[in-house]
């Protein structure tokens, strides 16, 4: 074939010859060089054996193309191993060294993940429901539904959001968040101190109060200790004052002690700024929220830092020593 090695190319735009007839035409010519140069030298030699040595001549010069051909197709063959061997080896060690980034990858987040689950449970924390819910967010994630999985990831933000900030000892939550109230509710296992204000006293007319209520029942039924407090501004009319007297008596008819305050009665230096909603959860946890000037758009912020908590256990003592257990009768207005 063309271009084998120990063989002329073909030129360019010229005749191709094949390679085998081209060591034909090379051996009859050296055998007709052969004879012509020993009938010249010796004429007395028969024709037979003149023909017999250009034969002989002109094999040896085949053979020996022949040879000289595949001295080169083995160089050749050599040469593309030692090449193949040296990619392959190339391409060996760039796998391997892919394969030894990926297992140690791999092992780091093994490792991660071992840690955690480490810290976890000497926490105390229930790794079970951190697995369960690792499964469960990422087979909602795989159901292709694409709200549903926006939610999963909302949620899991969420929770993730407000994890890292209680670490820094405060969370803000948006809202009035009354499930977080009634899930914090039903990990008490002490006591839970918590004010009323008159700008929540509609709160208690709602069926979510009537729940919250139940819920603070089954944690008065287990041992937790739950005071509430009333705060008003002024103990100004009786229509006031009986609505309050409803609220303590539902309060007291599900074991809670509940007691009644108007800000107005107290001592200045007693009365302090503005006291927003509060409640305090096993001494350690404050629950707190605020509203704007106009009492809307209120906030949640979960406090733990105990220099905070302190002052409101604080507060709240004073307040409850002021307590009546009922408001006093008003005279209605002529």
């Amino acid at each position: 074939m063309d271009g084998e090695p120990g063989t002329p190319g073909p030129a360019t735009g010229g005749l191709r010859i094949s390679p085998v007839v081209l060591k034909i035409l090379i051996t009859v010519a050296v055998g007709t060089v052969t004879y012509v140069i020993t009938n010249v030298i010796d004429q007395s030699q028969e024709e037979l054996w003149q023909i017999v040595l250009a034969v002989v001549i002109g094999g040896a010069a085949l053979i020996v193309q022949y040879m000289v051909d595949f001295e080169q197709r083995l160089g050749a063959v050599e040469t593309g191993q030692g090449q193949s061997r040296d990619e392959l080896r190339r391409d060996l060690a760039a796998q391997h060294r892919e394969m030894t980034e990926l297992v140690d990858r791999g092992f780091r987040r093994v490792g991660e993940v071992t840690d955690l689950f480490g810290k976890l449970k000497d926490s105390g924390m229930p790794d079970g429901e951190v697995k369960r819910l690792a499964r469960s967010a990422a087979r909602v994630g795989s159901q292709g539904q694409d709200f549903l999985r926006l939610f999963a990831q909302a949620e899991i933000m969420r929770l993730a959001k407000t994890m890292t900030e209680l670490t820094l000892g405060t969370a803000d939550l948006k809202g009035e968040n009354n499930d977080t109230l009634i899930a914090l509710t039903e990990c008490a296992v002490e006591s839970i101190h918590t004010t009323s204000s008159f700008v929540d006293l509609a709160f208690w007319e709602t069926a979510t109060a009537q729940y919250y209520l139940e819920v603070q029942r089954a944690a008065i039924q287990r041992g937790v200790k739950v005071k509430r407090l009333f705060i008003v501004q002024h103990f100004r009319t009786e229509e006031l004052n009986n609505k309050l007297k409803e609220f303590l008596r539902d309060q007291r008819s599900t074991g809670i002690e509940a007691g009644v305050v108007a800000l107005s009665e107290l001592p200045r230096e007693a009365r302090g700024d503005r006291t927003p909603e509060f409640v305090i959860f096993d001494g350690e946890l404050l629950f707190e929220m605020t509203t704007d000037a106009e009492q809307s758009y209120p906030n949640t912020k979960l406090d733990v830092r105990e220099d905070n908590v302190r002052r409101r256990k604080e507060r709240f003592a004073i307040l409850w020593n002021a307590r009546l257990e009922e408001p006093p009768h008003v005279d209605p207005v002529p």
